[in-house]
């Protein structure tokens, strides 16, 4: 019985360290500055320099007018850019929305 409240108790840390790693973010510490949600591209450019890795897609997004029923559909463009700061520290995924950042997320450690 007290084996199997162990790894219980192993089983549990394990998921809420994943969990950890892989969280959204408000903000992530460069060499060059902080970078936040909201932030243009260039910013998060001039702060931490080129990400490793990116990607580009487009999203559809319907947009209701404040003024009535009316909705418009739009497409934006959105970039995935990853930033590996090293073996020793975390890396991060930043998803920037019409060139602003709108969602940074920490990911495993960097290689």
């Amino acid at each position: 019985m007290k084996k199997a409240v162990n790894l219980v108790a192993a089983l549990s840390a394990v998921v809420v360290l994943s969990a950890a790693a892989y969280a959204d973010s408000d903000t992530v510490r460069c060499k060059g500055g902080i970078v936040s949600v909201g932030d243009s591209a260039g910013e998060v450019l001039a702060k931490c320099g080129q990400p490793a890795t990116t990607t580009q897609s487009s999203k559809k997004v319907v947009q209701k007018d404040q003024s009535g029923p009316t909705k418009s559909i739009t497409n934006i463009i959105v970039d995935n850019w990853i930033f590996n700061f090293g073996r020793n520290e975390f890396q991060y995924q930043l998803e920037l929305q019409d060139g602003r950042v709108s969602r940074i997320q920490s990911l495993d450690y960097g290689y």
